[in-house]
């Protein structure tokens, strides 16, 4: 499935480049590729990234580049690289004896690529579509879905640091600190200042940046909500038959990432709605 999400996006990069891309198009997407090359290698000798992932990260990292622009490529690089020093910091701080430390590190902190294209998916999706529109709800979109990761990655990672009391969201009955769908108000908070964080980075180039922001901020959030639920409601569901072949990964990561991809889906969407509503 990986291999396939890279070689679709990988031809349309290809596709708009030739037939669709000006000069100074060519120029955004060669440096994007670029860039994406020694970022992505960057992560996996520094031990963030699986070696897989590197291939996801460069096609995604080209699209951003390359048809977003530079705001949202930053605001991508941000959310990558705070997302992987949070993981290392709860693995650090969480306890773990040095003889299980390396096996825990090596699964949890290194993304791989069902990860990469769990957060990025959308991204990509909707800048297409930007590339090809210039329609702003779609860049938009795209920022209110990394907005949706990096509140659902922030809230994951801090809300497990020393976390207090936690409920699931769906019954609000005090679970286990950890437990899919369940949420806290440190774990709150975190999703309240990742979903921000991204949405702050529309301020200095868009043409209505509260707004924008506000957009991006609420259905970022709200799409972390909704990540939160379909983790309540698909934790006990078995999904052993449909896990990939290449995922050397435990069925639960693997059903969070596909919990992931819908609920960045769903983030990007309601931006989307929401600013097609308020300039109507």
């Amino acid at each position: 499935m990986n291999r396939l999400t890279n070689y679709t996006f990988g031809l349309i990069v290809i596709y708009l480049f030739i037939l669709e891309g000006n000069a100074g198009d060519h120029i955004m997407i060669l440096l994007g590729l670029f860039l994406s090359l020694v970022a992505a290698y960057t992560a996996f000798f520094g031990n963030l990234v699986t070696l897989d992932a590197t291939r996801a990260i460069v096609v995604l990292g080209t699209i951003t580049l390359g048809f977003g622009g530079w705001w949202i490529a930053f605001a991508m690089i941000f959310f990558f690289f705070s997302s992987s020093l949070l993981t290392k910091l709860r693995v650090r701080i969480s306890g773990l004896d040095k003889e299980k430390l390396h096996v825990h590190h090596d699964l949890q902190s290194r993304r791989d690529s069902y990860q990469v294209w769990a957060n990025g998916f959308w991204v990509a999706f909707f800048l297409v579509i930007w590339f090809l529109t210039n329609e702003y709800a779609t860049l938009l979109a795209a920022f209110a879905v990394l907005a949706t990761a990096a509140a659902d990655t922030w809230s994951t990672e801090i809300g497990s640091i020393r976390p207090g009391k936690t409920y699931r969201i769906t019954t609000m009955k005090e679970v286990k600190p950890g437990t899919d769908g369940g949420v806290s108000v440190k774990g709150t908070i975190a999703a309240f200042l990742g979903s921000i964080s991204i949405a702050i980075f529309l301020v200095p180039f868009y043409p209505e940046p509260i707004t924008a922001l506000l957009i991006v901020f609420v259905a970022g959030f709200l799409g972390s909500v909704a990540d939160s639920v379909l983790g309540a409601m698909l934790q006990k569901e078995e999904v052993k038959d449909a896990v990939p072949t290449d995922y050397f990964r435990n069925q639960s990561t693997f059903k969070n990432s596909v919990v992931n991809w819908i609920a960045t889906g769903i983030g990007g969407f309601l931006a989307f709605i929401i600013t097609q509503i308020y300039y109507l």
